[in-house]
């Protein structure tokens, strides 16, 4: 046999009311938190960077366009480039045979025959003949500046 079912009126539940009692439990909640946040404004407000912070939102359009032309000038695209170019470079060096030469260096000064032997390797010859090509592009690039 059929049991009856309560008749029940839909009621929606006011999303601004469970935020406002959200709100009146957050600090019981989050005490500590509320504490450390309100240090840190605190923090900031003493050190002028609420301020530079304000500033910088009211002159969001001039602040913006400045970065702009700053970050797309000719120098620091090329600035960005020698960047590049220089991680590049340096994450194929290992880390340990370049320890091994400091730690070499430290010592007994090498022998004049063991620096020409040295300087005659393969590998030598290569970043000799790099730092010339490098001595060639930074003489252009003063007497450009003349």
């Amino acid at each position: 046999m059929a049991v009856a079912v309560d008749f029940r009126v839909y009621q929606p539940v006011d999303p601004r009311e469970d935020l406002v009692r959200k709100v009146h439990e957050a600090p019981e909640k989050h005490a500590e938190a509320i504490l450390a946040a309100y240090e840190v404004l605190e923090k900031l407000h003493e050190k002028d960077v609420l301020n530079l912070m304000n500033g910088l939102l009211g002159a969001k359009d001039t602040v913006v366009d400045h970065v702009a032309d700053l970050v797309s000038s000719k120098e620091m695209v090329n600035l960005l480039r020698l960047s590049l170019l220089a991680g590049n470079l340096l994450k194929d060096i290992n880390p340990d045979d370049l320890h091994g030469v400091l730690k070499e260096a430290e010592g007994e000064p090498p022998s004049l025959f063991q620096i020409v032997r040295r300087m005659t390797s393969k590998n030598a010859r290569r970043a000799m003949g790099a730092a010339g090509g490098l001595l060639n592009v930074f003489g252009a690039a003063l007497g450009k500046k003349s």
